[in-house]
């Protein structure tokens, strides 16, 4: 007797939910570009600095002589090129350290007869070591010296990035006074003033301000993209291991 040949029960998989936590990829995707940029976050810095005893020196010096780019000798058209003209002097470093109240300042003065960049970069690097060691910021946020002197830009997000948290621990500490602040000195840098690059240095600052935005969008989505792709296949091979065939 010839037995009936009979498919084998399929085993069906459950219908599968990535649960992918908060957003998705599509809501990334029609979400207006994030507008935060370093040109906004030099403005919102510059104010904040402004309010750290003994930092006035410096903004006095650089926007009050003419809004003179040091290296250009043209006026300054934004923050970012003021901010890093003036973290180059070293010294500045120092009194924002300082700010946080130590018990041990750094030295906040350079010897006029000596090698002034040599004496401007070792205050640099007593700044990093002293947040390194005091656990100000960790070392991957710490910014390096050649990174505060190159003419590149993601160096200089780097290095705003350190003063950034200095600042916002200073800040957290109840140390920013910002009732010393008369006027902003962002007022000086609103977009009427702005006027076209002069030389490449400003073309490229411009243009990364205008990349900035679509690029940190963009990264969001892949991130998005990756996270979903991964998560499904996760569900899927626990799915497998469940149910056998």
């Amino acid at each position: 007797m010839e037995l009936s040949r009979r498919a084998a029960p399929s085993v069906g998989l459950p219908a599968m939910e990535t649960g992918v936590p908060t957003q998705n990829v599509e809501s990334i995707l029609n979400r207006a570009t994030p507008a935060i940029s370093i040109y906004q976050t030099s403005v919102n810095l510059l104010d904040k600095l402004a309010c750290i005893d003994g930092f006035e020196v410096y903004l006095a010096s650089l926007l009050d002589d003419s809004l003179r780019d040091t290296k250009t000798g043209t006026p300054y058209l934004n923050p970012i090129q003021l901010l890093w003209d003036t973290f180059r002097q070293g010294t500045s470093l120092c009194v924002i350290y300082n700010a946080l109240q130590p018990v041990e300042l750094l030295s906040t003065t350079l010897d006029e007869s000596q090698n002034i960049l040599k004496q401007r970069k070792d205050r640099v690097y007593r700044f990093v070591k002293a947040c390194k060691e005091n656990h100000i910021v960790r070392d991957e946020d710490l910014f390096t010296i050649s990174e505060l002197f190159k003419d590149d830009t993601n160096s200089f997000v780097k290095v705003l990035k350190t003063i950034e948290i200095v600042v916002e621990t200073i800040q957290a500490r109840g140390l920013l006074d910002t009732m010393r602040l008369n006027e902003k000195p962002s007022a000086r840098f609103a977009e009427p003033q702005l006027g076209p690059p002069q030389d490449n240095r400003e073309r490229v600052v411009k243009e990364f301000v205008e990349t900035e935005r679509r690029y940190v969008h963009d990264l969001e989505l892949l991130q998005a993209s990756i996270g979903t792709s991964t998560w499904s296949l996760f569900e899927q091979e626990n799915g497998r291991r469940r149910h056998p065939l």
